[in-house]
């Protein structure tokens, strides 16, 4: 099974958005992006992970447990004022983030996920 390229991104503000979804792009993945966790859900089960902004902590309530699941891969784009209680093994970014910094942690779970297709 060969892993998808594919990244989803959620985030309340659109310019936010297109911002990840360019720095992704740029370096061959493919991005589905959303304003709202429950529109993502369906793609986050066959993606290689889901950026996940804190504005949707406050205006979902799903989300902490969205980003409990084991099975889903997930960054979570933070501010230094987050309250964030740590949730299995999302990556937590703080904002403002480097475009580097992200491609970084993508590429780093995309090498995790090559390494588990191989065993």
């Amino acid at each position: 099974m060969s892993v998808a390229r594919i990244i989803v991104v959620v985030a309340a503000d659109r310019g936010l958005r297109r911002s990840l979804a360019f720095a992704l792009e740029v370096e061959g993945y493919f991005t589905e992006s959303y304003d709202a966790l429950w529109k993502a859900e369906a793609s986050a089960k066959r993606a290689l992970c889901t950026i996940v902004d804190d504005e949707m902590l406050k205006s979902e309530p799903q989300t902490a447990k969205f980003l409990e699941r084991p099975d889903l891969r997930v960054v979570l784009l933070v501010d230094g004022m987050t309250a964030f209680k740590e949730h299995g093994d999302t990556i937590v970014l703080t904002k403002p983030i480097n475009g580097s910094d992200l491609v970084r942690a993508v590429n780093g779970l995309e090498r995790i996920a090559l390494h588990r297709d191989k065993i």
